[in-house]
Order: C-alpha cells, then sequence, then structure tokens
C-alpha cells in the first residue's frame, strides 16, 4: 500500500494481489476529515469544562469564571450540533467520504 497526496486527507494506492491493477481507496476528503476533527476536539473541550474548569472555579469560588465556562459550554454544544447535522446530512445523501 503506498500513500500518496492530494486534496484527500487519505488516499492510498492498493495493488491488487498478483496483478498489477491498482485501486484507489479514498477515506475522507479534507473538509469532511476537517468536520469530524472538530467535532472530536469541541465534544472533548465541552467534557473538560463539565469535569475540569467548572468545578475548579465553583470550588475556588469564582462565580464570573463559572459563569465564562457555562457560556462558553452552551456555545460549544451549538456548534458540535451544527457540526453533527452537517456530518448527519452528507452521510444520508453519500456523499460523506
Amino acid at each position: 500500500m503506498t500513500a500518496i497526496s492530494s486534496n484527500f486527507r487519505n488516499i492510498y494506492i492498493n495493488r491488487i494481489a498478483g496483478t498489477n491493477k491498482k485501486e484507489v481507496v479514498c477515506m475522507l476528503c479534507n473538509c469532511n476529515y476537517n468536520k469530524t476533527k472538530l467535532l472530536y476536539k469541541l465534544t472533548k473541550a465541552v467534557g473538560f469544562i463539565e469535569k475540569h474548569a467548572l468545578h475548579d472555579a465553583e470550588k475556588d469560588n469564582h462565580p464570573l469564571c463559572a459563569e465564562e465556562y457555562k457560556e462558553l459550554k452552551h456555545d460549544l454544544q451549538r456548534h458540535i450540533e451544527k457540526l453533527r447535522a452537517a456530518i448527519e446530512g452528507l452521510s444520508r445523501e453519500g456523499k460523506f467520504g
């Protein structure tokens, strides 16, 4: 298997066993890869806010920080939902690849 670069994030050329034929396997185009990666990273950020940042701000009696974290969490959740809807829509249309 040989990796090549292009406008796709992960493209591999597979040699079909016993022949000179090659098959190209495209994993995700850059845009769809970016949507998926952002969805993952934003979800991790929300988890960090819930488990650590918000708890520490309340424990240390920093109400303004706690309020900021709540607002940030809310904003990130809205963006997560938009990304999820975009990925689901493309997937349903068979265009997520």
